[in-house]
């Protein structure tokens, strides 16, 4: 995988190694809230290893998926995930996969200095719009996307883990 740069002000963000999976871990077992909302259940042992290979579908080039921690500009530990698909679902958008935030992190604006990062980065690579999915139920996550300039483009009903859930679509346009 070839890495883009994402960095700001207040954090810098590094592709993660498969020997931080334990750091990763503990970030997950720290955000077990948010495991809750979308899973349905708590964060399970293997689920550091399995972030590592997800992706959005099956099939997807190891090299178009960009897996960063995120951890404060001087210094630390992780306090955030960034996971982001570069050309999916088609070439020219990124696919944000994961943007979460210990929760003493959250709220603070460090994620929109994330967002504007990688919204930088994908422009420099010619992407002409970022894309994700938010579940329903994640109502602070779906105004963050929302006051950030992502628009809904479409709804649907799935089982995700062990939830049921109205997936929502959005995306905004890089594009002046």
């Amino acid at each position: 995988m070839t890495a883009v740069k994402v960095a700001g002000k207040r954090f810098r963000a590094e592709p993660l190694t498969p020997d931080e999976a334990p750091a990763v871990q503990q970030l997950l077992e720290a955000c077990a809230d948010y495991c809750q909302m979308v899973l349905g259940r708590n964060p399970l042992p293997g689920d550091a290893e399995a972030l590592y290979l997800m992706g959005p579908e099956a099939g997807r080039a190891a090299g178009d998926k960009l897996l960063y921690g995120i951890r404060p500009a001087e210094g630390g530990g992780l306090i955030g995930l960034l996971d982001v698909f570069r050309n999916y679902p088609e070439p020219g958008i990124w696919y944000v996969g994961l943007l979460l935030f210990h929760p003493a992190k959250r709220s603070g604006g460090i994620g929109r200095e994330v967002l504007e990062s990688v919204a930088a980065a994908a422009r420099d690579a010619a992407a002409r719009e970022l894309q994700l999915n938010v579940v329903a139920q994640n109502v602070k996550a779906f105004a963050f996307w929302s006051r950030n300039g992502f628009e809904e483009i479409r709804r649907w009903e799935q089982r995700y883990e062990q939830r049921d859930s109205t997936f929502i679509r959005m995306r905004r346009s890089l594009q002046a």
